[in-house]
């Protein structure tokens, strides 16, 4: 048997202590680089919900569940503001048992159950406006339940009709038409709403003080397999004449949480999150602006 000598033993376990200690500082590396998914505020296993305010004095979140084929079925949520009487925003999810239209439009107006008497709006409150679904109602056409909850009052924000009938009900179609492709989403999920922070309304309307949102806004985020893409839009509150110019409304979803400050879809890894979140590409996504 050869020797080694003690001197090669000396540099042999001087490299191992060496390797051990860079890979450990590697590690520790990664950890402070890599930080822990903040999940404070969020609802688990509802990637459409945005990040919670946490505030549960001013807002109460409310989710809109129906029995469907056997099952509990999430139909929609919101976080409402109390004393605005008005939703910050309406999250809902689009996959095949969700997408289909089974009944018509119900027209069943209705108060919002879950919503404190006092805190509730009424038809008086949109005086000179229309009653602007924000989960539309051809969005949760799968069972009767579902469209009936999409017309209680919490879900209505004060529109202009040429606005309500017009370029929103055209970009709602448009979302539609995703909701309704299976090429594009194994799930989609959708985030709607009108602002109702101070400097982002027009005025306060009817015997409640309903705020009257400047502008309105969506972001979606379609889910293919292990792939996810993602567009967003901000819309002024106003009058527009066709042809529409939806893709000129179009934002990153990055974009849209600026102006805003709403966390949208924050149950997404950090990893995908960054990446999906930060553009878009319209050429994703199908169109019809007439």
């Amino acid at each position: 048997m050869v020797k080694t000598p003690v001197y090669l033993k000396f540099i042999a376990g001087s490299v191992l202590l060496l390797a051990i200690f860079f890979s450990a500082c590697g590690d520790d590396h990664k950890r402070e680089s890599e930080p822990e998914e903040d999940l404070t505020n969020t609802v688990p296993g509802h990637l459409e919900i945005p990040r919670l305010t946490g505030d549960t004095v001013t807002y109460k979140f409310i989710e809109h569940t129906v029995r469907y084929q056997g099952k509990t079925v999430s139909n929609y949520s919101m976080e409402y503001q109390l004393d605005l009487r008005h939703t910050r925003w309406v999250a809902f999810t689009a996959y095949d048992l969700t997408a289909v239209d089974n009944i018509s439009r119900t027209n069943a107006w209705a108060d919002d159950p879950e919503v404190p008497e006092d805190k509730r709006s009424e038809r008086t409150d949109y005086s000179g406006y229309d009653r602007g679904h924000l989960v539309a109602s051809n969005d949760r056409r799968y069972c009767r339940e579902a469209n009936e909850q999409t017309f209680y009052y919490s879900n209505m924000s004060p529109q202009l009709s040429n606005f309500n009938q017009g370029i929103w009900q055209k970009l709602e179609e448009n979302v539609k038409g995703w909701m309704q492709d299976d090429a594009l989403r194994d799930t989609l999920y959708v985030v709607k709403g009108g602002t109702i922070r101070e400097d982002q309304i027009l005025k306060y309307n009817g015997p409640h003080s309903v705020p009257v949102p400047k502008y309105y806004f969506m972001a979606v985020l379609a889910k293919k397999g292990k792939s996810y893409k993602s567009i967003a839009f901000w819309l002024e509150h106003k009058k527009y004449s066709t042809p529409y110019d939806l893709q000129g409304k179009v934002l990153s979803v990055d974009e849209l949480e600026e102006k805003t400050g709403i966390d949208f879809f924050p149950l997404l890894p950090d990893v995908i999150e960054r990446q999906t979140e930060a553009s878009y590409t319209l050429g994703d996504w199908t169109w019809s602006n007439r």
